[in-house]
């Protein structure tokens, strides 16, 4: 199956971190590039393109590891 280069996935308060993590951990085997996790009451974003998860705070900018080269984003408007 076809997989997106980039998918994102907003936690609401019910979501378990460690589930949505192991979710993130599939879309990334399956081919997909790149995962954004939202966590809105935390104000954080977790980056993951394959190696690493980067953690970006709520006064820092997120920028794409691999997709969409140059596109960035402040976190704040991320989660606003």
């Amino acid at each position: 199956s076809q997989s997106f280069p980039l998918i994102a996935e907003i936690a609401s308060p019910e979501d378990s971190a460690e589930e949505l993590f192991a979710k993130a951990q599939e879309y990334l085997e399956s081919g997909c590039l790149e995962v954004w996790l939202l966590f809105p009451e935390a104000r954080l974003v977790f980056v993951n393109a394959g190696k690493n998860w980067l953690l970006f705070n709520a006064d820092e900018v997120v920028n794409t590891q691999t997709v969409l080269a140059g596109f960035s984003v402040a976190v704040s408007e991320l989660l606003a």
